[in-house]
C-alpha cells in the first residue's frame, strides 16, 4: 500500500526522533561515566610527590643529642611528617658497603618536596639544631618521590644507595649508569620499587659534604624480600658495578611504625668527631 506524503513525513520525522534519542542517551551515559571518573583523575593529577630527609649521622655527645631529640616530636607532627626507618649499626641499620660502619640514619617522610624544606628551614627547627651544635657529624640530603610511597611501617625494608664516579669521563659515566640500571632491574625483580628517581643529582643536599652523585632509596614490603634481594646475584652484580664505577654507601635500613619518636641517638658515641 502507497502511503500519502503526511503518513511517509510522519514517519520519517519518527525515525529520525527515535535516532536522536537514542545518540542523546549514548552521550548522556559517556558524560555521567566521565563525570564519575573526573575527581580520580584529577586528584592523580594534583596529588603532590612525596618529601623524604635522608640523614647520616655520628654522634659524639649524647647529652646535647638527647636534648635536640625532645624537641623534634612536636616539629614533625606540624608539618605532618615522620619517620620511615631509623636506627643504628645493630639497631635497624646495616652498613654493607662504604666507610659509615659506624653511621646512624633516618629516613623520614613528608606530605611534600616543600614540606621536607619546611621542617628543615623552619623557625622551629633552626632553633632546635642550635642544640646539636659540636655534637656529632651529620650529612643530610632531600629528595622527591615519584609517587605514593611505596611500603612503609614497621616491617618493611629499604635500602639505601649513594654513588659517586670517582672520572668524569664517558667510560666512568657509561659504568655508573649501568650500576643504577642494574639496582633498578634488581630491585624490580624481587618485588621492590623505587622511592625516588634513579638519576643523578636528584637530590639538594641540606648539611654536610657530599661526595656522591646520586642517591637512591628502594623499599620492599618486608624485610625478608628485601634480603633475599640483598643474597641474589643482581644484587652481587650491581655491587660490582658500583664499584667499578667509583664509591659508594650502602645500607640496608628497617622500618618502623608511624608513632615511632623520633631520636638521634647514636648507641655507641665517640669522643671526637671526625673532620
Amino acid at each position: 500500500m502507497t502511503r500519502s506524503m503526511p503518513q511517509r513525513g510522519l514517519v520519517e520525522m519518527t525515525q529520525k526522533t527515535g535516532a536522536f534519542t537514542r545518540v542523546a542517551g549514548l552521550l548522556a551515559l559517556a558524560i555521567s561515566i566521565l563525570t564519575s571518573l573526573a575527581p580520580t583523575v584529577i586528584a592523580a593529577q594534583t596529588t603532590p610527590n612525596p618529601g623524604y630527609l635522608v640523614v647520616v649521622g655520628k654522634t659524639t655527645d649524647r647529652a646535647k643529642i638527647a636534648s635536640y631529640a625532645a624537641e623534634l616530636p612536636a616539629i614533625y607532627a606540624s608539618l605532618d611528617g615522620y619517620y620511615l626507618a631509623i636506627g643504628a649499626p645493630g639497631r635497624g641499620v646495616t652498613w654493607l658497603e662504604g666507610p659509615w660502619t659506624d653511621r646512624s640514619v633516618i629516613f623520614a617522610k613528608f606530605p611534600t618536596r616543600a614540606g621536607a624544606d619546611a621542617f628543615w628551614w623552619g623557625d622551629a627547627y633552626r632553633a632546635a639544631i642550635r642544640k646539636r651544635d659540636n655534637a656529632g657529624v651529620f650529612s643530610v640530603v632531600a629528595i622527591e618521590g615519584v609517587g605514593p610511597t611505596p611500603f612503609e611501617g614497621a616491617g618493611s625494608g629499604f635500602l639505601i644507595v649513594m654513588t659517586g664516579s670517582t672520572g668524569k669521563g664517558p667510560a666512568d659515566q657509561d659504568a655508573s649508569a649501568r650500576a643504577a640500571a642494574s639496582l633498578i632491574d634488581g630491585v624490580k625483580s624481587s618485588g621492590g620499587k623505587l622511592v625516588n628517581a634513579p638519576s643523578i643529582g636528584q637530590f639538594t643536599p641540606m648539611e654536610g659534604d657530599t661526595v656522591f652523585d646520586r642517591f637512591v632509596v628502594a623499599a620492599w614490603p618486608s624485610l625478608s624480600s628485601r634480603d633475599a634481594y640483598l643474597a641474589s646475584g643482581d644484587a652481587a652484580e650491581a655491587k660490582r658495578l658500583r664499584a667499578l664505577a667509583g664509591i659508594s654507601a650502602v645500607a640496608a635500613v628497617n622500618g618502623v611504625p608511624r608513632n615511632q619518636a623520633p631520636t638521634a641517638v647514636n648507641p655507641n658515641p665517640t669522643g671526637v668527631a671526625p673532620k
